[in-house]
Parts: C-alpha cells; structure tokens; sequence
C-alpha cells in the first residue's frame, strides 16, 4: 500500500512539474495574420517540415513551440530569438545530437527530445538553468557531458530506452541526487 501511494505521490508531482499553462496552442495556419505579440504557444506537430519558416521568428512571445513529428535534422540559429520559449518539443525528429541554439535559451522549463537519434548532450545543455524537465527517451546517447550535472531546477530526467552500464547509472544517481531519474535496467554488456 505505501510503495502504491508513493507512485501516485510521484507520478502527480512529475504532473504538475510537467504542465506548463501556455494557453491556447495554434497551428501554424491559424496565426498567419495574428498580431504576433499575443500568440504564446504555436505546434508544427505532424507537418513534415526540415526547416521553419522564417515568419515564425516575429513571434517572440512563444512560450512553448511544438515541432514533434517532422523531417529536422537541425535547429536554425535564429530560434535564440524566441528567448521566452519554456517548453520546446522536438521529438520524433531526425536529430543526431542537440542542437547548440537551444542551450541558449534561457528560460527553457521542459525539452522533450524524445525517440531522436542523438548521441551525445553538449556542456552547453548547463546554460539552460531554468530547465525543470529532460526527456530524451530512446535516442542513442553514449555520451551525456558533465552540463547536466549543473542544472540546479532538473527534477525529471528520462533517458529510458538509453543503453547504459551499472556503473554509469550508480554515477548518474551520485551527480544528480535530487532528480527523478526514469530509466530501464542497465546493460551489463555495458559495464
């Protein structure tokens, strides 16, 4: 009964660290003559896109931009623009590793760059010190850096799907002590 309450406490914790209001989410046709002050949240989910359109960086009030379900391979400089983005989904893309631009985004709460292909999490991922959220479920990462060591606000990391030894999960848990870390068994191929 206790361990069944602490998954509910958890799982309703990971929640509301997970919801972020932004108000009503617009698609990309639906803002095309919006005054882009008052847009907050703008989704490209689904829309096979490789590049963004060049329109979207007079949208600078954006607090959560949606490009899961596309062809992107990179993340144009320009995204630094949109510097209020809080969440930015780039799941179910084709990235090979993070982007540098969105370790310049300094209000950036969740990054959920899940089913990707990346391999590697730069440093630079510590400049995002407001970021309470990493998902990088099933990607390839081998190499995870020492940034993520640094983000004092991370509560939630899920790297399942991520092979790993027992040695580095035993490490992760010592660097982060204070993080939900959410991952499978380790691979004791790995170790």
């Amino acid at each position: 009964m206790k361990q069944r309450f602490a998954l509910i406490f958890l799982l309703l914790s990971f929640l509301n660290y997970a919801q972020i209001d932004h108000g009503k989410i617009y698609q990309w046709n639906e803002v095309s003559n919006a005054n882009p002050d008052t847009i907050r949240a703008i989704s490209f989910e689904k829309m096979k896109l490789d590049s963004l359109p060049k329109d979207l960086w007079h949208f600078t009030n954006l607090s959560y931009l949606n490009l899961e379900k596309n062809q992107f391979t990179q993340l144009p400089e320009e995204l630094v623009l949109l510097n209020q983005l809080t969440e930015l989904n780039i799941s179910k893309n084709k990235f090979t590793f993070l982007p540098l631009v969105i370790c310049q985004l300094p209000n950036l709460q969740k990054l959920n760059a899940s089913r990707n292909r990346i391999e590697s999490i730069p440093n630079q991922i510590e400049h995002c010190t407001q970021l309470r959220i990493l998902d990088f479920y099933d990607n390839l990462i081998e190499d995870f850096g020492t940034g993520i060591s640094n983000l004092t606000e991370l509560k939630t990391l899920n790297i399942e799907g991520v092979m790993y030894g027992t040695n580095f999960a035993d490490d992760l848990k010592r660097k982060l002590p204070n993080v939900h870390i959410l991952l499978d068994p380790p691979c004791k191929c790995l170790n």
